[in-house]
């Protein structure tokens, strides 16, 4: 870990809690997918980058998220390099603050002050056909955040950035964030029948075979989705929680509170979407029942 492997041709990924990928120019400029998680990676990182000879040329953001962006503002000012996200993406990393009130839902807790989500703004340019880099090409990846995206490189190696999730991440965590559960689902299943030499996953192994990990994320969320419907008729919202939490086993602290909560929402959500519940207003609370 902590260190910088060779892929496949001029594609190399930096191991880290946040795999990043480092695509070699011919002019010894290289592309990042990503930009590390902390700054004892970033610095990491800029050390084997200069260790090597090499300059960052841009940084192509997968999405927004703190564990993706820490090292946008740090190479901006040392390389001057150009940095490539989603539209939808570009807000959060322009301004990075948001994310915490995001998706803490603006409780003031210790989790929205962690150093960790304190990373520095920085200016990105919206991605498009004209100045995604020679070779490459851009796959979106909806549902777990805004407009995420994967990267393929001239060498047929994708980076997935969050759409797949470690094995040990699944069913250690029980309800990882994702903020659209059918679209992160029907992401899942386009993967699955993705082509590439390698695939290099944010937060798991590289490998030449990602189906068996999609096929595994898949079915832990659908057990949520069933586990959610299943528990859902004629409750409001917080005894739900209650029940889901217990279901599940997962220990409830303040900081754990409001993510958790974000993601019963979000699978009530799709089983709306998928017309299996409705909610109706009970005084001054919401019901959700079967349909």
């Amino acid at each position: 870990m902590f260190d910088l492997h060779h892929i496949k041709g001029n594609t190399y990924y930096y191991k880290a809690y946040t795999n990043v990928g480092v695509y070699l120019l011919e002019n010894n400029e290289v592309i990042l997918i990503d930009a590390c998680d902390h700054k004892r990676m970033v610095r990491g990182l800029d050390r084997l980058i200069t260790e090597n000879g090499w300059t960052v040329k841009t940084i192509i953001d997968t999405h927004c998220h703190v564990d993706h962006i820490c090292g946008n503002r740090y190479f901006y000012d040392k390389y001057n390099c150009r940095i490539l996200s989603t539209k939808m993406e570009q807000g959060f990393i322009s301004y990075p603050d948001l994310e915490p009130k995001f998706y803490y839902s603006g409780i003031d807790t210790d989790k929205t002050k962690n150093p960790f989500f304190l990373v520095e703004p920085s200016d990105s340019e919206i991605i498009t056909a004209e100045n995604t880099p020679d070779g490459f090409k851009i796959i979106p990846l909806p549902g777990h955040s805004f407009e995420m995206i994967g990267v393929r490189t001239p060498d047929n190696v994708v980076f997935l950035a969050d759409a797949v999730l470690s094995q040990k991440t699944v069913d250690e965590y029980k309800l990882p964030f994702f903020y659209n559960v059918n679209e992160s689902i029907e992401t899942l299943h386009n993967i699955i029948d993705m082509k590439a030499d390698w695939f290099v996953p944010s937060h798991s192994e590289v490998t030449t075979e990602i189906a068996p990990l999609c096929e595994h994320n898949i079915k832990a969320m659908k057990n949520i989705k069933e586990l959610v419907y299943e528990i859902c008729e004629g409750r409001s919202f917080d005894d739900m929680f209650c029940v889901l939490m217990d279901k599940l086993e997962l220990t409830i602290k303040s900081e754990k509170y409001p993510m958790y909560s974000n993601m019963l929402r979000n699978y009530l959500q799709s089983l709306v979407e998928d017309e299996r519940i409705y909610a109706r207003l009970d005084g001054a609370r919401f019901i959700y029942a079967h349909r």
